[in-house]
């Protein structure tokens, strides 16, 4: 790979095919949540048990992120992401055939492995591959290709379900998948055919100051230069394996708490909406997760907000937004439903997106792209916790339950972040 400076062509076709990769792996991690109930007629199985199609990809994905991030250095970031997009749809195309509920969930599980080598390797592979000043608008397009690939997972499955059931409806997904992820190792064939690997920026390179800047960061060792210091070689506070200094521990527990509200309120959204007294098909019950799209003009706005007022009150707001859109989603009407589960998703977004950059921004002594990994991991794991543990409180205490399990967590977030209180860790010189 060359470290010279890339053509335009050359630019483009990165970023085309980074973005494509995030919508091919993107499109099918989400594609059993609105299936659920067809999932669970079908094979015959409680609500928990089929909502563990969510859980199981999910839990992979925050298992093996940090992996796939030391290991794309060694075989090289565009073999890892080319090879995960392509077994994602393959083994997405394997679901409609699966005979047991159990093989259902394994199979997820693994899809949730190939699909965690994509965001795992991204940004890092941007940061290799394009000149500096290209990297933010890179970054932000392939986050947009992210919130794509998530809202259509959920839209187009449900649709396609419509006409083609359940089965089809995840074929489908998973061929759109495949053409998508066939175009990215198309993108991709000059790296992914070169015998050179990825290498680091180079030394006289002035990167800006991203998580994605320092890719080599993730399996760097104690006392590694930060990058910007000129190459001194300076002495640097020791860093930590798992980054908790300044208030980290707080920010990723933010994270982990929202996604667990974001994550069970909409895995049992259409459960709800399929019983008593609206009866809505898996198309109607689609076009719900269009209200995702809410959290695309806050995140999009986030930046103003933040240079306005402290993370910390915007933090707040959000949390107060989300709690009172989960109290109106209580109300037995579907336009009040909508209003709720709008001001619970601006809220979630306002929430994560702060906590997100807090844990990717530069702090002496803490590796920023290890600490934006660990923040992924306990994401998603929030994830697979909310769409579990909303799946039983649903069986038991139908949709209040589900309300009464995202206020706690919201509740939660709003002490963190009042309280900043320090649990058991003290500040050291």
């Amino acid at each position: 790979m060359s470290t010279g400076e890339p053509s335009p062509t050359s630019t483009r076709r990165t970023v085309a095919a980074v973005f494509l990769a995030g919508v091919s792996v993107f499109l099918v991690l989400y594609e059993t949540q609105g299936l659920l109930p067809a999932i669970r007629d079908a094979y015959g199985i409680d609500g928990p048990t089929a909502s563990l199609t969510v859980s199981a990809t999910n839990v992979a994905m925050a298992c093996f992120l940090i992996p796939f991030s030391m290991l794309a250095p060694r075989i090289g970031h565009a073999r890892q992401i080319g090879a995960g997009v392509i077994v994602a749809a393959i083994l997405a195309l394997v679901l409609p055939f699966t005979p047991t509920p159990e093989l259902l969930i394994v199979v997820r599980f693994l899809q949730g492995v190939a699909i965690a080598s994509v965001p795992a390797t991204a940004m890092a592979y941007l940061s290799l591959r394009l000149p500096p000043a290209a990297l933010p608008g890179a970054i932000g397009i392939y986050i947009a290709g992210n919130t794509i690939g998530g809202l259509c997972s959920r839209l187009l499955t449900g649709l396609a379900s419509e006409f083609l059931g359940w089965h089809g409806g995840l074929a489908f997904t998973a061929v759109v998948s495949l053409v998508f992820g066939l175009i990215v190792v198309w993108l991709l064939r000059h790296d992914l055919f070169s015998t050179a690997r990825s290498r680091a920026v180079p030394a006289d390179t002035d990167p800006t100051p991203t998580e994605a800047a320092d890719p080599d960061a993730v399996t760097a060792g104690d006392g590694v230069t930060e990058v910007g210091d000129g190459g001194t070689g300076s002495a640097q506070p020791p860093r930590r394996a798992i980054p908790l200094r300044g208030g980290l521990w707080r920010i990723y527990l933010t994270g982990f708490l929202c996604m667990i509200v974001f994550g069970g309120s909409f895995t049992m959204l259409g459960t709800r909406l399929q019983q008593d007294p609206w009866r809505l098909s898996e198309g109607a019950v689609a076009l719900f997760f269009l209200i995702y799209l809410v959290g695309t003009v806050v995140t999009t706005y986030y930046g103003r907000l933040a240079t306005k007022y402290p993370r910390t009150r915007i933090t707040l707001a959000g949390m107060v937004i989300a709690l009172a859109g989960a109290g109106l989603t209580l109300v037995d009407s579907l336009v009040v439903i909508i209003i709720g589960m709008s001001l619970l998703t601006a809220g979630f977004f306002l929430g994560h997106t702060g906590a997100s950059a807090a844990a990717s921004a530069a702090r002496p002594g803490v590796d920023s792209t290890r600490s934006a990994a660990i923040y992924l991991t306990v994401y998603y794991l929030g994830t697979s916790l909310g769409a579990w543990l909303s799946a039983v409180l649903f069986a038991d205490f139908s949709w209040p339950g589900v309300v009464g399990m995202c206020a706690a967590s919201l509740i939660a977030v709003l002490v963190l972040t009042l309280t900043g209180a320090p649990i058991g860790f003290r500040k050291r010189n």
